[in-house]
């Protein structure tokens, strides 16, 4: 692990970019105290069912609250086209009332 100033980092960035992606993680500080942390991403591990697992958890353990609304209500509301005549016409009624 290596620590670096911002300052440091701000000059050389693309050295220690390159060490990140050789797999070290680069601890980054201001004042001799550490801001922040570079390291290389970890890959994608978890599929959607097992991210529909976690959420279902957290939902009967109350920590969590689900939409009210499922996805595929909004999609069908996208969906539906007015034609702009008839919007206008719709827009011009609501401002009557």
């Amino acid at each position: 692990m290596i620590s670096v100033g911002i300052r440091e980092l701000k000059t050389h960035l693309s050295q220690y970019i390159d060490l990140v992606k050789q797999g070290e993680n680069v601890l980054i500080t201001e004042h001799n105290k550490v801001v922040a942390e570079l390291k290389f991403p970890e890959p994608e591990s978890r599929t959607i069912s097992e991210n529909h697992k976690i959420l279902k958890k957290l939902v009967d353990e109350g920590k969590i609250i689900p939409p009210k609304r499922k996805r595929e209500i909004i999609s069908r509301i996208e969906k539906i086209k007015i034609k702009q005549k008839e919007w206008w016409h719709l827009y011009q009624e609501s401002k009557e009332n």
